[in-house]
């Protein structure tokens, strides 16, 4: 997250907006499941909430789009990765929730109060960048003595079993998103921002965002190795997730503003998409025409007439965000319902 594009800080207004929204789609979700949370069980209302705000504000230092970054923290906050701690300690949801509050010193840092008055100024490009690549090491030692606070004797927590590790069934909910397991911490991404997410990697490795990817590799490798400093490998994968989210956002306001020139990286993203309800439609057990094929069919089609729309020349950019943002609002708010029905029911 060194390598920044978007000079504006957030307005509160937006920030504020984001978070009531956050709120009244957790209420949404939980209201049939109330009667499951008791005393400081009730926090867990709170943390997708926690979650999802942090990222809205990380993205908004990369993403101009309100949606785009909207969404990017509800796949954080509320996606199957997440909804995997309800099954643990709520600790471990709290530390989840907290963790892209710790990258904002990193982001953030282009921006300084200037000694003596109460504006702003710019570091120069080469010191902002090593020193938020510094800042950047935060999250990995908030993770690492989060855990350590846990396993002190004095509180001895055991927020998610240490012997918790990566197995293949994590990775199933990214073309699965629906195959969700209450047994297992599933890396997923929905359904029709599987799409955008193709196209924002595309753009991560054209924008050559090479600190971020090491950071990226790093947790992915430690989510493989064995525990290290009392943190299950599991956790690392909070990371990647984090990341993701991100760069979903940044592949959502990509695909509302491609030219003709970009339209063929919209057809990556509906192949990506096709291959996913192939998946779908080959592991579906009912006989019927299974519901998360038809998720992605409305992402594909959403996507496929962005891509005639941008191979026409034309800008329409708000029939664009209206196609696809409708799609991926049919699409969270049905998988997310289904896993917390799943977990509570």
């Amino acid at each position: 997250m060194v390598f920044a594009i978007n000079k504006k800080l957030p307005p509160p207004a937006l920030f504020f907006a984001a978070v009531i929204i956050y709120a009244v789609f957790a209420g949404w979700l939980f209201w049939p499941h109330l009667n499951k949370f008791a005393g400081s069980q009730r926090i867990f209302l709170i943390t997708p909430v926690v979650s999802a705000a942090g990222v809205f504000l990380l993205g908004r230092r990369y993403v101009n789009s309100f949606v785009a970054c909207f969404f990017a923290g509800v796949i954080y906050g509320f996606g199957p990765f997440a909804c995997a701690f309800y099954n643990y300690h709520l600790f471990a949801f709290c530390v989840y929730a907290v963790l892209p509050w710790t990258f904002i010193p990193a982001v953030f840092l282009y921006k300084l109060p200037k000694a003596g008055d109460n504006k702003m100024v710019s570091l120069s490009n080469q010191t902002t960048n090593l020193l938020s690549a510094v800042l950047s090491l935060l999250p990995f030692i908030f993770i690492i003595a989060c855990f350590a606070l846990a396993a002190m004797p004095r509180y001895y927590l055991i927020p998610i079993p240490i012997g918790t590790a990566v197995s293949a069934k994590s990775f199933t909910a990214i073309v699965t998103p629906l195959s969700f397991s209450v047994d297992a911490f599933s890396v997923g991404f929905y359904h029709a921002p599987f799409g955008a997410l193709i196209v924002g990697l595309v753009l991560f490795f054209k924008t050559r965002r090479f600190w971020t990817a090491a950071l990226f590799v790093l947790a992915v490798c430690l989510s493989f190795y064995k525990p290290l400093l009392n943190v299950p490998a599991v956790f690392w994968l909070s990371l990647p997730v984090l990341i993701c989210s991100i760069v979903c956002a940044e592949g959502f306001e990509a695909m509302t503003l491609a030219g003709k020139a970009d339209s063929n990286w919209l057809l990556l993203s509906a192949a990506a998409l096709i291959f996913q309800a192939g998946l779908n439609f080959a592991l579906a057990k009912s006989p019927v025409f299974p519901l998360p094929v038809g998720l992605s069919a409305i992402a594909i089609i959403a996507v496929l007439l962005i891509f005639f729309i941008a191979r026409s020349g034309l800008a329409m950019h708000l029939s664009r965000m209206a196609v696809l943002y409708i799609s991926v609002f049919i699409d969270i708010v049905i998988v997310t319902r289904h896993i917390i029905d799943k977990i509570f029911g």
